[in-house]
């Protein structure tokens, strides 16, 4: 009788393991967004670009990042490509045959390869006061796929320029770029719970005046447009499956109020992209009914041994 007690705790043990082991969900998680501005000018009132003889004191600092994440494990770089984990396209793009700043066709989110990455890239060409504007990219994509333990794929990256300065002559100043903003999350049907992928975008600028002390009144410009930052937030879940894309390419300026001659301003310019891919694999429903009445039965039959 012994012997079929063992036996019978044998088996259960043995199937509670089977199934905890490989009765888990599935999942995939993607985001990927790209931030591109291109043709980037400072305009005065007359619509003509400002070059660096109309100011009587320039200083200007560019500053550029890239902070990529697998798992426990996250990288940084002052300029990218930089990969943490394995990228499919290797440190040089997150998949073979897309640009460092293009988005992937839609045949391509279709049938993207299961693997947990992050990767970050930033790029930032020539000046908004000389002829071709400045050239500034970013971009952030981030894979997730199943596993035994929690796991995610994030990207940060971005590019920051700061002029100080003071005007030869009073003018109104104008930024005027175009922008090319494109983000995706992506969890396909059918996946496990706690998945989750988002991507979102941020540009913005600001002027100050920084002869003035009165944070309620020193600011002569603040802009953060829409296209670029609130309506390029997406986002999906396993609850939400499916994907979120969105897109905007045109045109885009806004003009300062009127500055001073001689007086002292900081312009800074933030422009940067974000994408977080995460999945916690958990057991299933089902499993777990399974494991809880191999464990209950380990339970009775250790009960009746003692009894």
């Amino acid at each position: 009788m012994n012997i079929i007690r063992k036996g019978f705790l044998a088996t259960a043990a043995a199937a509670t393991l089977a199934f905890g082991a490989v009765g888990s969900a599935q999942a995939h998680a993607f985001a990927d967004s790209i931030l591109n501005v291109s043709n980037l000018r400072f305009l005065n009132s007359a619509g003509a670009q400002f070059t660096a003889a109309d100011f009587t004191t320039l200083v200007v600092d560019n500053t550029s990042s890239a902070t990529a994440t697998f798992n426990a494990l996250t990288l940084n770089a002052a300029t990218g490509p930089i990969c943490a984990g394995t990228c499919p396209g290797g440190v040089n793009g997150p998949l073979p045959g897309t640009g460092r700043f293009t988005p992937f066709p839609a045949a391509t989110l279709a049938t993207l390869p299961n693997a947990t990455f992050g990767f970050g890239d930033t790029s930032l060409t020539g000046s908004a006061l000389e002829p071709g504007g400045a050239n500034a990219s970013t971009r952030a994509t981030a894979s997730v796929s199943a596993s035994p333990n929690t796991t995610a794929g994030t990207a940060n990256t971005g590019t920051t320029s700061s002029f100080v300065f003071s005007l030869g002559a009073a003018d109104s100043m104008t930024v005027a770029f175009d922008a090319d903003a494109h983000t995706v999350a992506q969890v396909p049907i059918g996946t496990s719970p706690e998945s989750v992928a988002a991507a979102r975008l941020s540009w913005s600028i600001r002027i100050i005046n920084l002869d003035d002390a009165n944070p309620l009144t020193s600011t002569v410009l603040s802009y953060s447009p829409n296209q670029i930052n609130g309506d390029s937030n997406v986002s999906r879940t396993h609850a939400f499956a499916g994907t979120t894309a969105y897109d905007f390419a045109g045109f885009l300026s806004a003009t300062s109020a009127l500055l001073t001659a001689g007086t002292n301003y900081q312009l800074t310019i933030q422009h940067s992209t974000f994408a977080d891919a995460r999945q916690e694999e958990i057991p299933e429903p089902a499993t777990l009914a399974i494991v809880a009445a191999g464990l209950l039965s380990m339970s009775l039959v250790s009960r009746r041994r003692k009894s």
